[in-house]
């Protein structure tokens, strides 16, 4: 019987077993398979700890090569030049008056932003993670939130100072008191809008995270912060130098007869003018695609995507800083002769040609405030 079964049935009972056994090992297989796959396809964030140590941001040598180069001048221009700035106007009189002030706090919040966030965003970059800590990614994120507030609020007091000097120099004065109250109260409240980032953002797995998280924390803070430290202030900048810019044109453009009543502006005040507008939209436009990449972002599990995007966007708005002392020394007279005297003062010979002319023009200086 069983020799008629194997000779009849045989062909039959071989794929039967086969079959048996292909089902009896299939979810070992299948799960092995499927666990490979997840392995094999899962973000680099949901991987093991292993994995979280090798993260890449797919950055080639090129790229980051060209990066550290631009990063590397820009970083040089920004702490020289505004560090120079601040050199020059403690120690030349002719540059020592109330909007200079506000100046000196620009360059200081540059200086911050120089020394204490851009250095440890390229080193993040070249080597492909994050390798400081969550308390140094916290703070750096902060300093980089913090110093658009503190210099977009300073811009705006300016405006103010400028608005007030121009239109109605009589009605309201800012004093070197109220100047050194409007640039604390800068400072505070940029710190405080620039306070939640510290808690935002965090490293986890040697990475520090580029944008806010795609959390309704994360949105709500992008808008209010997008609100209150850009949109509002730049409009209110934009209004203050509307009318300013209208009373000199009015005053330009009116008979001889209005011209005789009016008190025409100094063509120094004037060029002030032209300086702090040409500011105020390196500015803006510099910080503008930070601002809105904060709510529109593609998702960070595209390493490559999200620090390319990441690095154009810190490239644009840290032109910012390297941009204000070359503004500074084309549009301001008395800043380039304050230059010269800084770096003259150590050589007695120039000291004392110069020491009558700096005198009576710092006298000057002071009395136009700029």
């Amino acid at each position: 019987f069983a020799r008629s079964m194997d000779n009849s049935s045989g062909p039959v009972l071989l794929p039967t077993l086969l079959l048996l056994l292909q089902n009896t090992s299939g979810p070992k297989a299948s799960t092995s398979r499927a666990g490979y796959e997840m392995a094999e396809l899962a973000p680099p964030g949901a991987g093991s700890s292993r994995n979280h140590s090798l993260v890449e941001y797919g950055l080639r040598p090129g790229e980051i090569a060209a990066a550290s180069v631009v990063w590397g001048a820009l970083w040089l221009i920004s702490v020289l030049g505004n560090f120079l700035v601040c050199l020059v106007i403690h120690r030349s009189r002719r540059t020592q008056s109330t909007t200079n002030y506000f100046v000196v706090s620009m360059a200081c919040a540059d200086l911050v932003s120089s020394v204490g966030s851009a250095p440890f965003l390229l080193l993040q970059l070249s080597s492909g993670r994050w390798m400081l800590g969550s308390g140094a990614c916290r703070l750096v994120r902060y300093i980089q939130y913090l110093t658009p507030g503190v210099q977009i609020y300073v811009l705006f007091s300016i405006g103010v100072d400028r608005f007030y000097t121009i239109v109605y120099p009589l009605s309201f004065k800012v004093s070197r008191g109220k100047a050194k109250k409007m640039i604390l109260a800068s400072w505070l409240c940029g710190a405080l809008f620039a306070s939640p980032a510290c808690f935002l953002y965090g490293s986890n797995d040697h990475h520090c995270n580029f944008f806010l998280p795609d959390s309704w924390q994360g949105t709500a803070y992008s808008i209010i912060h997008l609100l209150v430290v850009f949109l509002i202030p730049s409009l209110l900048i934009i209004l203050f130098y509307q009318k300013i810019i209208k009373y000199i044109w009015r005053i330009g453009t009116d008979g001889m007869t209005v011209r005789r009543t009016t008190n025409i502006v100094p063509r120094t005040k004037v060029k002030t003018i032209k300086m702090f507008l040409m500011l105020n939209s390196v500015f803006l436009l510099s910080w503008l695609p930070f601002f809105m990449v904060q709510l529109w972002h593609p998702q960070e599990t595209d390493y490559r995507k999200s620090s390319l995007l990441f690095l154009a966007v810190t490239w644009i708005s840290f032109s910012s800083s390297a941009s204000k002392p070359t503004l500074y020394s084309i549009y301001n007279a008395n800043f380039r002769r304050g230059m010269k005297e800084t770096f003259c003062m150590s050589a007695m010979k120039c000291y004392r040609s110069n020491a009558y002319t700096i005198t009576t023009s710092s006298r000057i200086a002071k009395k136009n405030h700029v």
